[in-house]
């Protein structure tokens, strides 16, 4: 005899809560995923709109920099931000953005636009003086493309603002200085109006009343270095993991650079010299390691008037081909370079020239390779003026500039040459760039501020 089971009314009104219940989870999840799909192509594009502000105000920037106006900067601003908005995956930033009709003479470019002009970054108080150095443009209610945000009941648009203008005075620092500095030629020419790739002969003089002026080498102080032993390790490279600064140059500079006169020509060639692989006095080489390259052409020489001699005597033009260059080519920066980047060169080896002529081999004592670059140094620039080096002088800084030791020094009587390349201004190599409004001459850069009022920017 079978039993039979009757579904009672119940069950059915617990059947139709749990229908009831998967469709409000049903319709939560497609909520969720609704939001999450609106939210991040919202998010995204949010992004995208403000790179193009960004963009747009540095543009600005540095047409105002450049003494241009507030109306040019308006011109270059806006062009820099629809170009952006010309790229690919910026369709529909850039059909949400009204650019038909574009007043520059005015703050409010267009409805969505405004590009303002301030004093100070922040607070950031909008003014027509062409003084005015900060710029922040601002674009509104630009509308995106919904997928469920509708049915949601938001509405996708997006806004986005950016300040940028002049950095705090930069200082210049450089952790591979040495303690020497030669006086600018031409403030107004670039790289200090000296000639690129110029060999030069760095006239190092024990005697205090050696005359400063274009060409002249002197020694000065770095920190609180002084004396013949702190030159000779700056020299030989021990001040490399210190950071040496200066502040801003310029024909109003207030930083200056303290020359250092004394009897350290001695010291001068003891360190510099162990970057050829050559230890004399207290160096060694393992402290005071070798160039992994110190391949070396003839013997240069260096007349009482700083003139470059060939092996034989007589004076050398180079690089401008009034003279045989070819003797020098594996001493030639490029060259240096090539066999560091391609050939390992390990200092005891050197190339062949191309002729097959006699090759200069290194004289090293060392047992180790030696390390990468140590013949590629920097020193200071200053404004020298005229005059008379009549003991301690402080001249203002101008600017780094690169050197690369082409052989060692040369020492004759109370004098020392150092024989380099000049391989250009390296001023702008380093240094941090702070946020801190700039209020002084002096180098600095456009950078990019927050805007008290958009916390995106």
């Amino acid at each position: 005899m079978s039993t039979r089971y009757r579904i009672g009314k119940g069950h059915r009104r617990q059947r139709g809560a749990i229908i009831i219940m998967i469709t409000v989870a049903m319709f939560a999840i497609l909520a969720m995923a609704a939001l999450a799909l609106d939210g991040g192509h919202q998010l995204l594009n949010k992004a995208r709109l403000q790179n193009a502000v960004d963009a747009a105000a540095l543009s600005g920037a540095v047409t105002l920099k450049e003494d241009y106006g507030q109306l040019r900067a308006r011109e270059e601003g806006l062009a820099t931000f629809i170009s952006a908005l010309g790229a690919q995956d910026y369709n529909e930033l850039n059909a949400g953005v009204s650019l038909g009709v574009l007043n520059y003479a005015a703050d409010q470019v267009s409805a969505q636009i405004t590009m303002e002009f301030s004093h100070r970054p922040d607070p950031f108080i909008p003014v027509s003086d062409e003084d005015a150095d900060y710029v922040r443009v601002t674009v509104t209610d630009v509308q995106l493309n919904n997928f469920f945000a509708q049915i949601l009941g938001f509405d996708k648009r997006i806004s986005a603002s950016a300040v940028a203008g002049p950095s705090t005075s930069t200082p210049q620092c450089s952790t591979d200085l040495l303690p020497m500095m030669v006086c600018a030629d031409d403030l107004n020419e670039e790289n200090f109006g000296y000639p690129l790739n110029k060999m030069m002969a760095m006239k190092i003089s024990s005697d205090q009343n050696s005359p400063i002026g274009p060409g002249n080498f002197q020694l000065i102080r770095l920190g609180d270095n002084t004396g013949a032993a702190d030159i000779r390790r700056a020299m030989a490279g021990e001040s490399d993991s210190d950071e040496y600064c200066f502040g801003y140059n310029g024909p109003n500079a207030t930083e200056q650079v303290e020359t250092e006169p004394g009897n350290t020509v001695g010291p001068v060639a003891q360190g510099l010299n162990t970057r050829m692989g050559r230890w004399q006095g207290p160096v060694n080489s393992t402290d005071h390691p070798q160039d992994h390259d110190t391949c070396v052409g003839a013997p240069l020489d260096v007349d009482e008037n700083s003139n470059i001699l060939a092996e034989d005597g007589t004076p050398i033009t180079i690089p401008d081909g009034t003279a045989d260059y070819h003797a020098y080519m594996d001493t030639h920066y490029p060259q240096y370079y090539h066999n560091g980047l391609y050939n390992s060169i390990e200092g005891h080896s050197c190339p062949a020239y191309a002729d097959g002529s006699d090759v200069f081999e290194p004289n090293s004592q060392a047992s180790s390779p030696g390390m990468e670059k140590r013949r590629e140094f920097s020193i200071v620039v200053a404004d020298c003026g005229t005059g008379a080096n009549n003991g301690q002088n402080s001249m203002p800084f101008v600017g780094f500039a690169c050197f690369y030791l082409m052989q060692e020094v040369v020492q004759k009587g109370n004098d020392a040459f150092v024989i380099g390349e000049f391989l250009g201004d390296c001023t702008n190599d380093a240094g941090g760039v702070s946020e801190t409004p700039n209020s002084g001459a002096g180098p600095y850069r456009i950078v990019l501020y927050h805007d008290p009022v958009s916390e995106d920017s």
